[in-house]
């Protein structure tokens, strides 16, 4: 995102490559009060752009790892979670037991990307993972499989906080 223009695949999504502004390590509080640090939140001409960069890291923990994380410290985080999982459910028009299998990282990277266009006053978001590791090796080829899973669960843009998100996926090995 140099020179005010976005990067010319990620620009060929939006239709245009004009930026107004981008933030690195966007913190955006998410159902469940935690902090969902978006790599860049880009505002663009009417919409917004949330980019996970990844490399070869993971998009985190499954969903039904996520739930029982913080057990030992507090006994009441899985039911508590339990009900975020349900909200994200509700909201996105599928059972729970589905969305366990997903990564929770794709999950609040999604409302994340709703809540601040939400906020701006865009009309829709995109949630875009920017793929830098090389398309052959077996990093990408899981991260793209828990993607392509996800998105064929939730839809190609589910509505959040009624704002729609689309996804996309970019690969820019280095």
């Amino acid at each position: 995102m140099a020179g005010g223009r976005l990067p010319q695949r990620i620009a060929a999504l939006a239709g245009d490559d004009t930026l107004e502004t981008a933030h690195f390590e966007y913190g955006v509080k998410v159902w469940g009060r935690g902090t969902s640090m978006t790599d860049i939140m880009a505002f663009i001409p009417g919409d917004l752009i949330a980019v996970e960069a990844k490399a070869r890291e993971r998009f985190g923990d499954e969903v039904r790892d996520w739930i029982d994380q913080n057990e030992a410290k507090n006994p009441r985080s899985p039911p508590y979670r339990l009900k975020v999982v349900d909200r994200y459910a509700r909201t996105l028009g599928v059972r729970r037991d589905a969305l366990l299998g997903s990564r929770y990282q794709l999950l609040h990277r999604t409302l994340a990307a709703a809540l601040v266009a939400k906020q701006y006053g865009r009309r829709k978001a995109r949630m875009i993972v920017q793929s830098f590791a090389p398309s052959e090796c077996d990093e990408h080829a899981r991260n793209r499989a828990d993607f392509d899973q996800y998105v064929a669960l939730v839809g190609g843009a589910p509505v959040l906080e009624g704002i729609p998100v689309r996804f996309a996926w970019v690969d820019e090995p280095i």
